[in-house]
């Protein structure tokens, strides 16, 4: 017969005590009780409970004070606090004193029953995670440059970098917000003949049109009104080393001539000066624009794009990479351990399998705040599924797909022929999916996807009367990826 849980009651209160011996009891648990937090600190090494249900407000020691001790003298064990008076105080100072959780007065059976529930499934949960030995999947040799990737795509990058590092070629990195663009370029300079002078980074889109310039280049004391003094541009203060301009194409097209110039010649003018001033930086810029199409549109200067896009370099979004997943997670959290900011070291087979379903819209910077999060939260050495931001965990529902009989334009494309009588399906009828891909390939020879999307984004915000919170939970992205999009595609 298996042993039943233990239990211990903290309770100045007798006749509380009583009525929870008697409920536990009931449901099979071995129960202990401590009229005070001295008494339990005297008995819990001996005892050693499984759970504690801990009385706030009590006589000598508070509930507060008593769980710190206990914290130390049994770490294992999973505390309750119970409180009549849940200020937001209370709360917090339990959680952050390692509560499992805290539980207002007076409440029903049920809802401590449910509440013992889940601390033991956590110390069963746990127990199961420690009992796996942790080996870290790469040595801290090759944790070094943060670059950190397996896959095709991510050796090509690695392979590129290693090629031009040592020249000044200039370099053109693009790809989608969070795959990590500032990353590679600090890692240029790194493998630089450079390395030992400044590398300055400069969000050109963080920066008001009217300052950017003055930012870059620098100004004349009384150039303009506010400019008391005389001050260097970025690209002086990086001379003989390296400048990164992220976000190139929010550039304005006054600023792209001088950038123009400052690469053709080596020299830069300041706002308000009449001299040039010779400047020796290596350029490396990045975006998540589709620098042709500007050119096209004439928003960005064509003939900067053929300086800029000497050598190109394109991270792949994680979505494209997913089996870089674990050694990005084991390197992120022995990361966070190092600098004392989580305690967990390793991933449960089951969050692991989570992050790999996941598609992450908001790619590795999205993986790194999910798994510093899910570090935090965690109570033992090891992250749990439980411990993961719900977004991730929640596997969204798939309605069947009935049988659609269609006829007409979409069987008489021949560029969309679909074999008819497949999986069940009877000639002349296609599923919904089919049905739709052949109306997209008779409308649209390229960029279904980008058709898809928008016509998507679109109908969700008008069903959700552009409630952003909603629509992006429906969509399966964050509402900062489902806000840019939106303004992108002209959905006010």
């Amino acid at each position: 017969m298996a042993q039943a849980s233990s239990i211990l009651v903290i309770d100045d209160d007798r006749d509380l005590r009583y009525s929870l011996r008697r409920v536990l009891a009931a449901h099979g648990y071995n129960v202990s009780e401590a009229s005070s937090g001295e008494e339990a600190l005297a008995t819990v090494a001996k005892l050693k409970p499984q759970v504690i249900l801990l009385d706030n407000r009590m006589e000598g020691m508070s509930g507060i004070e008593t769980l710190q001790h206990l914290r130390t003298a049994h770490p294992r064990g999973m505390i309750i606090l119970m409180t009549a008076f849940g200020t937001t105080q209370t709360a917090i100072e339990a959680m952050k004193f390692g509560a499992f959780d805290y539980v207002m007065k007076p409440f029903d059976p049920p809802k401590i029953l449910s509440l013992i529930q889940k601390a033991l499934q956590s110390i069963s949960d746990q127990a199961a995670a420690s009992g796996r030995e942790y080996k870290p999947l790469l040595n801290s040799a090759d944790y070094q440059e943060g670059i950190v990737g397996n896959s095709e795509s991510m050796q090509t990058v690695i392979k590129t970098i290693g090629q031009v590092a040592a020249s000044d070629v200039t370099v053109l990195i693009t790809g989608e917000s969070g795959t990590g663009k500032e990353l590679v370029a600090r890692c240029l300079h790194q493998h630089s003949l450079r390395s030992r002078a400044p590398f300055v980074a400069v969000n050109c889109a963080a920066i008001p049109e009217n300052l950017i310039e003055s930012e870059l280049f620098g100004h004349e004391k009384g150039a303009f009104t506010g400019a008391t003094a005389q001050k260097l541009g970025k690209f002086e203060i990086c001379d003989g080393g390296t400048i990164f301009l992220d976000e190139i194409g929010d550039m304005a097209l006054a600023t792209q001539t001088k950038i123009l110039r400052a690469i053709q010649e080596g020299e830069i003018q300041r706002v308000g000066g009449t001299g040039t001033i010779k400047v020796n930086v290596r350029l490396v810029t990045a975006t998540n624009k589709n620098l042709e199409t500007m050119v096209a549109q004439k928003t960005f200067r064509e003939d900067l794009y053929y300086r800029l896009n000497v050598v190109r370099l394109r991270l792949p979004p994680l979505r494209e990479r997913k089996e870089d997943i674990p050694l990005l997670v084991d390197f992120m959290l022995q990361k966070l351990e190092a600098r004392r900011k989580i305690k967990a070291r390793s991933l449960s087979p089951e969050a692991l399998e989570a992050l790999m379903r996941y598609n992450w819209p908001g790619n590795v910077r999205e993986l790194e705040n999910a798994i510093h999060r899910a570090g935090v939260v965690a109570r033992g050495d090891t992250v749990l599924l439980k411990d993961l931001p719900p977004e991730i965990t929640e596997v969204p529902k798939v309605k069947a797909v009935e049988p659609l009989s269609v006829s007409g334009p979409f069987s008489a494309k021949e560029n969309a022929v679909v074999p008819t009588g497949a999986n069940g399906v009877p000639s002349g009828e296609v599923d919904l999916f089919t049905a739709v891909y052949r109306y997209l390939r008779s409308t649209a020879d390229t960029n279904i996807l980008q058709v898809v999307e928008e016509e998507l984004i679109r109908r969700v915000l008008a069903e959700t009367h552009h409630n952003h919170l909603r629509s992006s939970k429906i969509l399966g992205i964050n509402r900062a990826t489902l806000k840019k999009r939106a303004d992108e595609l002209g959905l006010k």
